[in-house]
């Protein structure tokens, strides 16, 4: 849920600015409308700050993570210290790297020559006698004109020929390419490059050292981003008569406007707390139980909800935790998920540990699936499906969606359920979305989504009755879904599609523009195919659930039939005996292993994916989002306890 606010009015007297900013930091209860446009030479140098640390923190991170280093934290160096030595060594890290590029280039040259000494050369040139390189392709060489060259062949590599010209007096006519080696021998060449190398070597070393600052560097941060709030805070206090009086706007949780009120009374003041109005920039706080908490992260990579609208957090993450299990269904997976979470959570660092707790969920539900699909590692849990359940009354089979085999050919329950589950998901965003508008006094948006669960529920009974993706067979256990739907009398399913499009073609009429009164009966009929297809396309979507359960089974069992293969005998016997079992093993675990990699990505991705767009879109919730999170003036002292 949303934590409520009220909107705080505040007119101080100027001179108690300072120590009221202060003492408010202190407080770290009230959220300040910060001016955007506000600047300082301050806040400028901050900013400045602010991306420098930023920068060598994620640089540093970014080189532990990737390097495995894990070195004891540190706090003898400030963090301007910590900054300027990195960007130091970083300097001398590309300068050294362009030196060993220039060097290695330098050798690539000189090896076709030999080692030799370029003061040799120099000497020559001193006594009148010039040394000129030349390259050439050997074909062209032989044709060359040479007999009134003196010359020596150095080398013959690839096609291609090296060689000198010694000349005195005037320069001849040479036609090959010449060359101008570099001034150091191939010996000095190659000891340069090992000094380089170790000097590099040398400056990654000191870098893999300041990754024991990364502490110091976030508690720098996280002084300097308050130092910004303050400044923000300061500049956002608007001057009023003749700078006497200073104003502010600010937010407080509900359940903190008393403590608020308490603390002004010592400031020389006027305060007052009004509603927040539906144009006002309300911040944002989360306030739900344990379990939906897992989910903020996730629906953070969306958007934060609107103040006025309903935190579909606690609606979004039941539903989440059972789609991940449906696409990955598979009870042995599922243990292996739920194992690797419980000893996440014992072992990862404390911001990781939600992220491992929503693992073990998911696990436990992956676990729940694989039952009711009858699937452990790709075989079946039961020997058949009729295994007996005592815990239902009616004695059917506890593996309630997986395939049964009919008459007719192989029925899958699970894909009515992933239907019936995906209609229910978008209902329940409906009657959010209805709940939502009669909270904020809209009861005219309101209209939209009760005609919509009307004719949805019309649609659905009648797909029933098609038996459309065998809606109409579908029975988990005593409750008989489909037959039940079926039985529903077709004037029912009439009176809810017929009134629901006539509450929809009423509605148009009465929201259009007095302007569009000719191309109203248009705009009905335009409305009604694009919620007709909307249905479609929505429902339909939900089909991915069965689809990827099925693909990620019949991989994992493709995966056992071709690891048992291997030591199954001409007369089908498995020879658990041979050597090759071996191979069957190893078949097996790497198989498992790609498979649940592969498929715990799609059934993540894809329930993101029907979150974010079927349940959170238009058609639905028409989640609006957009929130800005609620963050408090707070002081941050930076201190290592």
């Amino acid at each position: 849920m949303i934590q409520k606010m009220k909107k705080l009015s505040l007119l101080l007297y100027h001179k108690e600015k300072e120590s009221f900013l202060d003492r408010l930091a202190e407080l770290g209860v009230v959220h300040i409308e910060v001016d955007k446009d506000a600047e300082s030479e301050q806040l400028t140098t901050i900013d400045q700050h602010l991306r420098k640390a930023g920068n060598v923190h994620r640089s540093l991170g970014l080189l532990a993570r990737n390097e495995k280093v894990s070195l004891p934290q540190k706090s003898d160096k400030p963090a301007e210290q910590v900054i300027a030595t990195f960007e130091r060594l970083e300097q001398e890290k590309d300068a050294t790297e362009a030196h060993i590029l220039t060097m290695r280039k330098n050798i690539s040259t000189l090896e076709p020559w030999g080692d030799f000494d370029p003061a040799d050369v120099h000497r020559l040139e001193e006594v009148g006698v010039r040394t000129r390189f030349f390259i050439i392709a050997e074909k062209q060489f032989e044709k060359m004109p040479r007999d009134h060259l003196t010359m020596q062949v150095i080398n013959r590599t690839e096609g291609t020929v090296f060689f000198v010209v010694m000349e005195r007096g005037e320069t001849v006519d040479v036609q090959a390419e010449p060359i101008v080696l570099p001034k150091i021998s191939l010996t000095e060449a190659n000891k340069k490059l090992k000094q380089l190398e170790s000097e590099r070597e040398s400056i990654h070393k000191q870098l893999q050292e300041l990754t024991a600052y990364t502490g110091v560097l976030a508690k720098d941060l996280a002084v300097a981003n308050g130092s910004k709030d303050m400044e923000n805070a300061r500049l956002s206090m608007d001057s009023q008569v003749d700078g006497k009086i200073m104003a502010m706007t600010g937010w407080v949780p509900t359940n903190r406007v008393k403590a608020v009120g308490d603390f002004l009374k010592s400031f020389a003041a006027w305060h007052e707390f009004s509603e927040a109005e539906f144009d006002d920039p309300v911040p944002v706080a989360l306030k739900n139980g344990k379990a939906s908490r897992l989910m903020e992260p996730i629906i953070g990579l969306y958007s934060l909800p609107d103040y006025f609208e309903i935190d579909p957090t606690p609606f979004v993450t039941p539903f989440f935790v059972f789609f991940f299990g449906l696409c990955l269904g598979d009870l042995g997976y599922g243990a292996v998920l739920l194992l690797v979470s419980l000893i996440g959570m014992k072992v990862a660092p404390p911001k990781m540990r939600p992220f491992m707790a929503l693992g073990a969920i998911m696990g436990l539900c992956t676990a729940l699936a694989g039952l009711l699909l009858n699937t452990v590692f790709g075989f079946p849990v039961f020997a058949t499906s009729a295994a007996e359940n005592a815990m239902l009354s009616s004695g059917n089979a506890i593996s309630l969606l997986s395939p049964v085999e009919t008459a007719r050919g192989t029925y899958f329950p699970a894909m009515p359920f992933s239907i019936y589950i995906g209609i229910l998901q978008l209902i329940l965003g409906m009657i959010i979305r209805i709940g939502n508008s009669f909270e904020n006094g809209e009861w005219r948006d309101a209209v939209n989504p009760f005609y919509s669960i009307v004719i949805v529920l019309g649609v659905v009974i009648q797909m029933a009755k098609w038996d459309f993706v065998d809606m109409g067979k579908l029975e988990l256990g005593a409750v008989a879904i489909g037959p039940w739907l079926t039985g529903i009398p077709a004037s029912v399913v009439l009176a809810l599609v017929f009134g629901g499009t006539a509450i929809l073609a009423v509605d148009n009429l009465f929201i259009k523009n007095i302007k569009q009164v000719a191309l109203r009966p248009v705009l009905i009929i335009w409305d009604a195919y694009n919620f007709a297809s909307g249905l479609m396309s929505t429902g339909l979507s939900y089909l991915r659930l069965f689809a990827l359960g099925l693909a990620g089974g019949l991989l994992g069992a493709a995966f056992n039939q071709i690891a048992f293969m291997i030591v199954t005998t001409p007369e089908g016997d498995v020879n658990y005996a041979t050597p090759l079992i071996v191979f069957t093993v190893l078949i097996l675990i790497f198989g498992h292993a790609l498979n649940l990699v592969l498929s715990a990505l799609g059934a993540f991705v894809h329930p993101l994916r029907l979150t974010f767009v079927e349940f959170f879109g238009g058609f639905s919730l028409g989640f609006k989002g957009g929130g800005k999170p609620y963050r408090p003036l707070a002081k941050v002292t930076g201190s290592s306890d």
